[in-house]
């Protein structure tokens, strides 16, 4: 068991192993919601900057 300390707090960890694929799992939702976010971050500014680009996305019917 460990058990760390601060000033009002006492925290106990009572889990002692931490199953790896459940590890591996979180870290790769986490990692594609990062990348989708980039990804749509990147579209929006390529968006903003190319006037070919802004007028094909409105021709499609997709406004942003």
């Amino acid at each position: 068991m460990t058990v760390s300390r601060s000033k009002r707090f006492i925290f106990i960890d009572t889990k002692q192993h931490v199953n790896k694929k459940q590890v591996f799992l979180f870290g790769s939702i986490i990692a594609s919601f990062c990348l989708s976010g980039a990804f749509l971050i990147a579209l929006y500014i390529e968006y903003l900057h190319n006037p070919v680009f802004h007028s094909f996305v409105q021709s499609r019917g997709i406004f942003l």
